[in-house]
């Protein structure tokens, strides 16, 4: 049996003995069934994806923007009043990245861990993606230290091609609403991309990070 077929019968049988705990399940919770089974690696993942349709006629990649949804909006209105954090945000084809606020002091940069889920190593867009992406994580550790519902995020890239839908989803799961997306030609992360050596984000004060919400910001 070759290595594709014997996936996709193990995904079958995955999915049917598990059928019964799948059916009630989340998106998020078969996505955690998954990963303790040993099931998560991007091929196999395809095929428990399929036959999730199959079998249950679960619509998995529908059931998680659904969520994604529900999340995003209820972070949202959590925000209404919560404070303001200001970030930009880069990272580089060839493996560094940068996040920063106002000030050197602020800012957080290296290079990419080499089992980072978003870049790949050549690609401009998803260094900028995994940049934005550890924008919002920073912002989330913000969050947590304020003990507060929520957080605003105004984010500055330079490159458009990110899908500001997706980033808001993932910004909403560290309870960080993004508030603005904008594309800046002048981004300081794009420097600090070329730094040698690393910061770690424990490093920051994070309370640096905020903004007054009162003024005009960007």
């Amino acid at each position: 049996m070759s290595d594709a077929a014997s996936e996709w019968a193990e995904a079958a049988t995955a999915v049917r003995q598990a059928h019964e705990t799948l059916e009630a399940s989340t998106a998020s919770e078969i996505r955690a069934w998954a990963e303790q089974a040993g099931l998560s690696g991007w091929s196999m993942w395809q095929k428990i994806k399929r036959e999730l349709y199959k079998q249950l006629d679960l619509d998995y990649d529908g059931m998680r923007a659904d969520e994604a949804e529900q999340v995003t909006d209820a972070v949202a209105s959590a925000a209404a009043a919560a404070p303001v954090v200001e970030l930009y945000a880069a990272g580089d084809e060839r493996g560094s990245f940068a996040v920063v606020g106002d000030g050197d002091e602020t800012a957080w940069y290296g290079t990419f861990h080499s089992k980072d889920a978003v870049f790949r190593q050549g690609d401009q867009t998803s260094a900028d993606d995994s940049a934005a992406g550890k924008a919002a994580f920073l912002a989330g550790k913000l969050r947590e230290e304020l003990d507060a519902p929520a957080i605003r995020l105004i984010l500055h890239i330079s490159n458009p091609h990110l899908n500001d839908t997706r980033l808001a989803a993932l910004a909403a799961r560290y309870g960080v609403h993004l508030e603005r997306l904008e594309i800046d030609d002048e981004n300081p992360a794009t420097v600090w991309c070329e730094v040698p050596g690393h910061r770690p984000w424990q490093a920051i004060r994070l309370s640096d990070l905020l903004v007054d919400d009162q003024a005009e910001v960007g």
